[in-house]
């Protein structure tokens, strides 16, 4: 375990330093509900205070129990390769989101390190959940991590009567939910907007390829390569 451990953090330094890997980590945050419980604001709905007319509503929270309550660290919660927080026992947050898709990953950490992206090549040291979430606008979601105690089928909501879920991780109905939520606290990190990284829109394809056109006249000679403005890269 130690030298499994200083493995760990002798790649962390080398790559992070050199910049052709990316870590993910939560050092700093990682802290369980052992070491530190959760001591936010009870749980109160937004309300009206969201921009319900143009953005979703994303609510993640995670029942108390004995085995949550004893964790030493928290497993992080990431969208779309983004970090947003890491749960805790009887903690909850939410995110404003912009209509999409977002890939959602749970990871647990060991000393706050978790795993690595080298070019595509992704190692985790424990990934607990996976799943694609799409969300509207004008609509209110809820995300339920537990690891002991998944709620009954009639709670789950349904996609195509499969429950949207992985694991621990399980979209929940509005009833349960709320019924669970009344003895949360707020953790730290969340309350903000977040974009989709998703696939582009018409609108988006549309905008990305009329930058990219070079007109080029019919008498016109081109004898060397015509460096764009415009760096996207296609990788199709």
């Amino acid at each position: 375990m130690i030298r499994i451990i200083l493995a760990l953090f002798a790649t962390f330094v080398l790559f992070s330093t050199s910049g052709c890997i990316h870590i993910y980590q939560s050092i700093g945050h990682n802290f369980g509900a052992y070491i530190a419980t959760v001591s936010g604001k009870e749980y109160s709905q937004v309300g009206n205070r969201w921009d319900y007319e143009n953005k979703a509503l994303l609510y993640v929270y995670r029942p108390n129990s004995q085995w949550a309550a004893d964790e030493v660290e928290a497993p992080s919660f990431y969208l779309d390769d983004e970090r947003v927080f890491n749960i805790r026992a009887n903690g909850y947050t939410w995110f404003e989101l912009e209509p999409g898709e977002y890939e959602v990953i749970m990871r647990r950490p060991l000393l706050g390190l978790e795993g690595i992206n080298l070019d595509g090549f992704e190692f985790d040291l424990k990934r607990i959940a996976q799943m694609n979430l799409e969300v509207e606008a004008d609509k209110v979601y809820f995300l339920r991590y537990s690891e002991i105690d998944p709620p009954d089928i009639e709670h789950q909501t349904l996609s195509d009567d499969i429950p949207l879920a992985d694991g621990p991780l399980v979209l929940v109905s509005t009833e349960l939910a709320q019924n669970e939520l009344q003895v949360t606290r707020m953790l730290p990190e969340g309350g903000r907007f977040i974009k989709s990284k998703g696939p582009l829109t018409e609108d988006e394809l549309e905008e990305v390829f009329e930058s990219r056109v070079i007109e080029i006249g019919e008498d016109d000679e081109v004898s060397e390569p015509v460096e764009e403005s415009n760096t996207m890269k296609w990788w199709w």
